[in-house]
Order: C-alpha cells, then sequence, then structure tokens
C-alpha cells in the first residue's frame, strides 16, 4: 500500500490523539474535600450514635510503594473523648484496569499520629466507619460513567464550532474516549487519553514570528 492511499484511508477513519493529562493533587484535594469534610462517624452497630467527624482532609504522595496518602484530622464527639482532635494516615496502593476502565484500590495502611493504645482503639472505628464505608466501599472507581459524560458535553462544545485561540477554529464529534493508563507520580495523577473521532481546525489569521 503506498503513502497516498494510507494517508486517504486515514483521513476517511478520522482522527487519533493519545495525550497525557497531569491532574495536580491539589485539585484531587479538593474533590476529596468536598466529599469527605463534614462527614459524621458513627458505629457500625448503632448509626444513631454519632462519635466523630471529620474536620479536614490532606492529599500527599504515598511512600513504601503505596500510591496515595490521605491525612484526616477528626473531632471526637465521644462521652471520654469530647472535642479531642486526631489525625490518622490512611495509603492507598491503586491498579488500573484499561479494559473495564476502572480504578481499583489493590491495597491500604492505615496509621494513626500517635502509637497508642488510645490510638489503635480509634483507628479501628476509623477502618471501619471511614475507610471501608467511604472508600474501600467503592474500592472499584468506574470512569465510564464519566467518560461518557465528559463525551457529550465535548461533542455538545463542537457543535457550536470551538474557538481553540484567536483565529484557529475546531470542529466536528468525538467518537471515543478512553483512558489507557491511570498512575500517581510525584504531585500528580496522569491519566492517558486515547480520543478517536472525526475532527477538523480552520486558521483564519497565522503569526509568524519575524527573524
Amino acid at each position: 500500500m503506498n503513502s497516498y492511499t494510507e494517508k486517504e484511508n486515514y483521513q476517511d477513519e478520522g482522527i487519533y490523539i493519545q495525550m497525557p493529562v497531569k491532574i495536580k493533587l491539589e485539585a484531587l484535594e479538593k474533590v476529596f474535600q468536598q466529599k469527605m469534610v463534614g462527614y459524621k462517624i458513627q458505629k457500625e452497630e448503632d448509626d444513631s450514635k454519632q462519635i466523630g467527624e471529620i474536620l479536614s482532609v490532606f492529599l500527599s504522595p504515598g511512600t513504601d510503594g503505596y500510591d496515595l496518602n490521605i491525612q484526616q484530622e477528626i473531632l471526637m464527639k465521644t462521652l471520654l473523648f469530647s472535642n479531642k482532635k486526631v489525625k490518622f494516615n490512611f495509603q492507598l496502593k491503586l491498579n488500573y484496569n484499561a479494559h473495564e476502565q476502572e480504578l481499583v484500590v489493590s491495597d491500604y495502611k492505615a496509621e494513626g499520629e500517635h502509637k497508642t493504645w488510645f490510638t489503635n482503639q480509634l483507628l479501628n472505628v476509623m477502618l471501619n466507619s471511614i475507610f471501608r464505608k467511604k472508600i474501600l466501599g467503592k474500592s472499584k472507581i468506574l470512569l465510564l460513567p464519566k467518560i461518557d459524560e465528559l463525551l457529550l458535553k465535548m461533542n455538545e462544545k463542537l457543535k457550536n464550532i470551538v474557538e481553540v485561540k484567536s483565529g484557529v477554529l475546531l470542529f466536528g464529534k468525538v467518537d471515543q474516549l478512553r483512558v489507557l493508563n491511570l498512575y500517581f507520580k510525584e504531585n500528580y495523577l496522569v491519566a492517558i487519553l486515547k480520543l478517536e473521532g472525526a475532527l477538523a481546525a480552520e486558521i483564519s489569521q497565522l503569526e509568524i514570528d519575524t527573524i
């Protein structure tokens, strides 16, 4: 097959783009804070009895082979430890399944700020009432619903022609959006995206720098 025919087939089939997207941990941290700060902690056997409340959530890179560290500050509301603030760290190891388009929590480790009997007792409660309910209860994070939602929004934008910069218009349709890989690196969550579709650009203004 000659290069001209290959070019024709490529144009008929549309475009294929593969690109990395880096998401700062600060951006993810805001999502975690919206979901978890203010969460009322209750014992499993008595959902009406509140024993604490999440005051703050901070994210940082994991250590010792873990991908992500989640630090939480808890305001205790028990009879013996009313208004006592304690901190816990939950470390997660995550694997991405590209075929199923899901992020899986494969392992975790939890530890308190101070390794005392009191902290260990609280840690057991935290594991049962927060970690397993709020995080491990959703140990498989399905990306497909979010991807479909994003694809719909992208195509709605492209219908009306998007001006990506002055004098450059983009239009067409994205047929498929997939996350090929998803992993943590330093202070970022890195997503490798693959886009397929029929897109075109129109340039009405060129800027050529003088030498």
